[in-house]
């Protein structure tokens, strides 16, 4: 990854062509839309939706409940989500009837022809506070736009605002878009949710797999994340690796792109020194094959990331580091999912995509090895009653 990469080009787009965009649209639609905001349709009258979910894919795997929720309410509608094209995937795990991806980055030009040339009953802006979505919803036309209240620039675009709590669950943010709507505590759980999903593996990678835990008894560790800020000392990882074969007989399976490959190699070799079984898929399967390889092990270990996120949906007992994300946010706590992080005056930092320059990044530094071995030596003795 280059210095500034397309994520940075697209925020700073964001904020120098976002704001002018929503002033002009927000005057247009000053005034054409005056009084109470429009009805919602009822669910039977309601036959195209437009969900607008840019960002990660850790967003898109948290949205799952909301966008299951919306699905059993409207049983009969299309649902068309506009995202990133490395979420399009994610929608496919889900296996929801009637649901299409609009991927935003690959052909905008023909993205904003459809949102033109589309009748939607209504939209949905999961984003939080960036422009661009905002814009989406207006140029969808839709006669009822939800979405957060929080950007004054973008308020006038939306027919219905819903406030946003900053320190609220990010999962519980996106069912209360939907209470326009009429639904209400929507029920899904990200925990589990795709427990059912499954894939073939590459008969090469398999036999690996076989070979290196014929009972299938392994961890998957994920040392790799999307910023250096959220990065656990690699060593640690080796270490952790060590610990949770001598100490529960778990091999190792580390997962990640092929940017993380470097990193896990690194692992790797720490783990062969010490006889410590380990392998990699860095780089080797798809996002589907390593949710297949996810939900076949005993415990998942990484940093606040999708694939974090994805392993708890996949029904998998999880121990996940936070540094300068929040925990409370994004992590989940209960017997058998464990966050692990150091607490300190200036975490969480990351705020909308956002974050202060740190040269310490002592929030990482500060998570000890002995912290996530508790961890997960609490979530192993759970799962396993």
């Amino acid at each position: 990854m280059g210095l500034f990469s397309r994520t940075d080009f697209l925020k700073v787009a964001d904020s120098v062509v976002g704001p002018p965009l929503c002033r002009f649209l927000g005057r247009l639609h000053a005034r054409e839309e005056t009084g109470p905001g429009p009805a919602v349709p009822a669910p039977e009258n309601v036959k195209r939706i437009l969900l607008i979910r840019p960002g990660g894919m850790g967003d898109m795997v948290v949205l799952l409940p909301a966008l299951a929720a919306l699905r059993a309410r409207f049983p009969d509608a299309n649902i068309d989500v506009i995202c990133e094209r490395r979420n399009v995937e994610i929608l496919r795990m889900a296996g929801l009837a009637r649901v299409a991806a609009l991927p935003y980055d690959v052909t905008p030009l023909r993205l904003l022809h459809r949102l033109r040339h589309t009748p939607y009953d209504f939209t949905v802006d999961t984003e939080q506070f960036h422009h661009f979505s905002a814009v989406f919803a207006a140029l969808s036309r839709a006669p009822v736009r939800i979405g957060f209240k929080i950007n004054p620039l973008r308020n006038p675009l939306y027919t219905h605002l819903v406030n946003y709590a900053p320190d609220g669950p990010e999962g519980v943010q996106f069912l209360r878009l939907l209470e326009p709507l009429g639904i209400r505590n929507g029920g899904a759980r990200l925990e589990g949710l795709l427990a059912a999903y499954d894939a073939s593996l590459p008969e090469p990678f398999e036999r690996d797999l076989r070979r290196l835990s014929p009972a299938g008894a392994f961890a998957v560790l994920h040392p790799g994340t999307s910023s250096r800020y959220k990065q656990w000392p690699e060593d640690r990882f080796s270490q952790l690796a060590l610990h949770l074969h001598r100490e529960h007989a778990l091999a190792l399976v580390v997962v990640g792109d092929a940017k993380d490959i470097p990193l896990g190699d690194r692992v790797l070799e720490d783990c062969r020194k010490a006889a410590c079984p380990a392998l990699s898929c860095q780089g080797r399967l798809s996002l589907a094959e390593t949710a297949a390889v996810i939900r076949g092990s005993r415990l998942f270990v990484g940093t606040d990331s999708g694939l974090a996120h994805l392993a708890v949906a996949l029904g998998r007992p999880t121990v996940v580091q936070f540094g300068p994300s929040d925990a409370l946010k994004w992590g989940v706590e209960d017997a058998t999912h464990a966050t692990v992080r150091a607490d300190l005056a200036c975490a969480p930092c990351f705020i909308f995509g956002y974050h202060k320059p740190c040269r310490t990044i002592a929030c990482m530094r500060q998570i000890t090895v002995e912290a996530v071995q508790d961890a997960c030596r609490a979530v192993l003795r759970n799962s396993a009653l």
